[in-house]
């Protein structure tokens, strides 16, 4: 579910969370983590440790497939991918022993240096949002019933190469030369990929759910599913339209989410594609794997839900493991919520997303179906995240 963050339920929101932000954001690249403060902290954790060991393992994977003399900045020092690997191994054996919160607590402040994400105000605060895997109804031909198209990867798209922020300089060649690929406005209005189909979907507001969660299902006439993966995006700057409806004064910020936000378009059709068009970013996919456990991250690896976050890339270390402290609503069977509670549990750096970016933002997965569409639709909430390495 890369660049995800497409991930990343309710991106759409983060630009109200940063405009109420004092500070300078670090730059990219730059460690963005602030002195420690374990004395205050009582590391709970309110899921499974089952859960939490799956996702160890998955970073672990990512890590043993780098190069060993590569390096990660965390908690303001380099540290060898080796080390982050023996970081979580040691916490995995921890977790073995079923400690209590304030035994484990007390185990990683005296064995493992513990440090806060500085957030977009220097100061800790992190806008927290969810993402999920959508179902999208689809046909493998088109119809009347199904005339939106979902995209592989055009074989025109070319990037500009590595190096920081590379998917915003995807682009195509004219005239020997590297411009700005279509626009999510030119591709849908132009048929200018015809050929390139995927599938085809009933509903143009489920293919711009699936453009922002960057992965799904697509659910066909018989029954039977197939999942979709991000492939690609076109490389244009990600414009939020749930900034665009409060700045016309169309709703407030806090009224302002992701189910009010389709609701507003369902009931003004007339609107629907100048409000989508707004954002000029657009995703393209290729077939993933019905048979894995989950969707895969920017790490190439599954999301495990509830572990798994996106973050900016740029500033956090991938595969890295944290504490995140915030809030979360609380979801009964028919995916209604009932209320929120407290939520705290250690979670992995394992993806990222084109509306995740600088320090000040991350994206929690919560999986599949109702219960986490409407977990992932509500959740925008302040929070803390610690990362933890263990001691030199």
């Amino acid at each position: 579910m890369t660049a995800r963050r497409f991930l990343l339920g309710m991106i759409i929101l983060g630009w109200a969370f940063f405009a109420a932000l004092a500070g300078t954001p670090a730059q990219a690249g730059e460690p963005a983590v602030l002195s420690p403060e374990p004395a205050d902290l009582q590391l709970h954790d309110d899921l499974g440790y089952e859960s939490l060991a799956l996702a160890i393992d998955r970073s672990l994977r990512y890590l043993g497939l780098l190069p060993p003399e590569k390096s990660f900045t965390l908690c303001g020092e380099p540290y060898p991918v080796a080390w982050l690997a023996e970081s979580l191994l040691v916490f995995k054996k921890l977790l073995a022993e079923h400690p209590d919160p304030s035994s484990l607590t007390a185990v990683l402040a005296q064995d493992f240096q513990l440090c806060q994400a500085s957030g977009l105000d220097g100061h800790g605060k992190m806008l927290i949002t969810g993402y999920y895997e959508p179902v999208c109804r689809a046909s493998l031909t088109r119809s009347e019933a199904y005339p939106h198209p979902l995209y592989g990867r055009p074989p025109d798209l070319l990037s500009a190469g590595p190096g920081p922020d590379w998917e915003r300089r995807n682009g195509r060649l004219v005239n020997g030369a590297l411009v700005p690929y279509f626009t999510r406005a030119e591709i849908e209005k132009g048929s200018l990929l015809a050929g390139q189909e995927l599938a085809w979907l009933a509903d143009p507001l489920e293919a711009f759910i699936l453009h922002v969660q960057g992965s799904g299902w697509l659910e066909f006439a018989d029954g039977t599913r197939r999942r979709v993966q991000f492939a690609a995006k076109n490389g244009r700057e990600y414009r939020s339209i749930g900034r665009l409806l409060v700045d016309r004064g169309i709703m407030s910020r806090e009224e302002a989410t992701m189910p009010a936000i389709l609701n507003y378009l369902r009931e003004h059709p007339a609107e629907q594609e100048a409000i989508l068009h707004h954002n000029e970013s657009f995703v393209f996919f290729r077939w993933g794997d019905d048979m894995a456990v989950g969707p895969l991250g920017s790490l190439g690896q599954p999301l495990t839900p509830g572990r798994s976050v996106a973050l900016d890339q740029d500033h956090f270390p991938p595969g890295a493991l944290a504490w995140l402290a915030t809030r979360q609503p609380v979801i009964n069977e028919a995916g209604e919520i009932t209320g929120w509670q407290a939520l705290g549990r250690f979670v992995l750096n394992q993806d990222s997303g084109s509306a995740i970016t600088g320090p000040g933002r991350l994206d929690l997965f919560f999986g599949a179906g109702p219960q986490a569409e409407a977990a992932a639709g509500s959740l925008k909430h302040p929070g803390m995240l610690y990362f933890l390495v263990k001691k030199k």
